[in-house]
């Protein structure tokens, strides 16, 4: 191996400290963790630990999730499904190993499901945090060694490594290995080696449903290759789409029809967080939280993201065509069209957007992109502020801290519930959502604008 390939995969100098701070900030932030999202993992991890065969083990949170979902429907509360684990099966692999580590080093978790609706605060011990977090860390450190080999210099690499939307997302979810699968699409896709690049968006789709809006960017960089006979780029295509598809398949197979269940679940939810139809949601019944029946305007937002994510990234797929985008724009441009399009856009989900955008400034910089980019954070982290709320990631540590706290807190949570309730208090996200909508244009417009120039200067050369 080259001098160059031994400095991508060992970090030395300057970049070696970076990615020892970035852990190190990490670490110090394992004891925060979002209140419904962190008492799911630890139920997950309990879960998993109860069986040694992980393809059985796997099993039990989507089994447990349907029969949660038939108890609350029977109760008619809130929805026809319970929120649990709503995901591809590929973190539960991830997770499987971790639960028996906690168990094995003497760790216990008690299962322990609110009933929906509910704000409710889980104490979960630290040495369960760090390790629901461990994947989430590993998968930022293989984004920044991604990013330094797409050609992201270091100013760029801190501005990423401590963004705080970067950090809040690791101690909430596990987008950050998604994002990991996605950035390597995008790098195997560039060395043209379209078949790994599909594999990779096929892990990134097993782990969470975004990566496989990129999926046409990689079938359109093959079809755009004037090297090869048409007929092999129609062959490389299909063998693309079979790849990502089989990878999918390969992961899904032992939990096929728990992930059938997720996926209905997904297509049913109400529009929600940054989308354009959760301004639908928004506008339903302000009726109590407790007991409802959703109105019309809550159901017509399910329509509508059904209509408008298929257009948004038809809409996409014509622009990276029309203007013959690079690759990492037409990447950028995919996701940003699933947020544009998709019904739920909960802030996780502006990681993926975030990292390809910040690949896509140290490229092609304008003012454009650089406003995007920080739109494209600092948006949904005062969402997230407000939603979760920030004060509410600390929880945990402060009953681990002060374990006769508890009383306390289920009374300031009982009274935020209830501001949560008033119609008023929903004012800001409709706002948030609206300008993150915007940010989404804007960007899209930016890198679209900043292609076409990089065009015209290759066309006059």
């Amino acid at each position: 191996m080259s001098a160059r390939g031994w400095s991508i995969i060992w970090p030395r100098g300057e970049f070696a400290r970076l990615v020892l701070l970035a852990v190190a900030v990490r670490l110090l932030l394992v004891p925060l963790t979002h209140t419904w999202d962190g008492q799911t993992w630890a139920n997950v991890f309990a879960e998993l630990s109860q069986d040694p065969n992980p393809l059985e083990a796997i099993r039990r949170p989507y089994e447990t999730m349907r029969e949660l979902s038939l108890l609350t429907a029977a109760a008619g509360r809130h929805s026809d499904f319970y929120e649990y684990w709503a995901y591809p099966p590929l973190q539960l692999y991830i997770y499987w190993p971790l639960a028996h580590l906690y168990t094995f080093m003497g760790g216990t978790v008690q299962p322990s499901f609110a009933v929906q609706p509910a704000m409710i605060a889980p104490s979960l011990p630290m040495p369960l945090l760090a390790l629901i977090h461990a994947p989430s860390i590993a998968a930022d450190v293989v984004v920044l060694f991604i990013m330094r080999a797409l050609g992201v210099g270091p100013a760029r690499l801190r501005w990423y490594a401590f963004n705080p939307l970067v950090l809040l997302v690791d101690v909430w979810t596990f987008d950050a290995v998604m994002v990991a699968f996605l950035l390597l699409a995008l790098y195997w896709a560039e060395q043209r080696r379209p078949l790994r690049a599909s594999a990779a968006l096929g892990l990134g789709a097993a782990t969470k449903f975004v990566a496989l809006a990129a999926l046409p960017a990689v079938l359109l960089g093959i079809l755009d290759d004037d090297r090869r006979p048409i007929e092999r780029r129609i062959l490389q295509v299909v063998m693309a789409m079979l790849t990502c598809g089989a990878v999918v398949a390969l992961v899904s197979a032992p939990v096929a029809d728990g992930v059938a269940y997720v996926i209905q679940f997904q297509l049913q939810r109400f529009g929600a967080g940054l989308s354009l139809p959760q301004l639908l949601t928004t506008w339903s019944s302000p009726t109590p939280v407790g007991d409802w029946q959703p109105s019309l305007e809550a159901y017509a937002s399910v329509e509508m993201g059904g209509l408008l994510l298929p257009l948004a990234l038809l809409t996409a797929c014509l622009v990276i065509v029309h203007w013959r985008l690079p690759l990492s724009s037409a990447f950028l441009i995919l996701v940003l069209a699933f947020l544009a399009g998709a019904k739920i856009v909960n802030e996780p989900y502006a990681l993926s957007a975030l990292a390809l955008a910040t690949v896509e400034l140290e490229r092609r910089p304008s003012w454009g992109m650089q406003l995007g980019l920080h739109l494209l954070w600092v948006v949904p982290f005062a969402y997230a502020l407000l939603n979760t709320p920030a004060w509410a990631f600390g929880l945990s540590a402060l009953q681990q801290v002060f374990p006769t706290v508890r009383p306390s807190l289920d009374v300031w949570l009982g009274a935020y519930r209830t501001f949560r309730g008033w119609q008023d208090a929903r004012l800001p996200y409709v706002v948030l959502a609206v300008v993150f909508q915007a940010g989404i244009l804007g960007a899209a417009w930016s890198v679209v604008r900043g292609a076409s120039r990089a065009i015209d200067v290759t066309t006059n050369a």
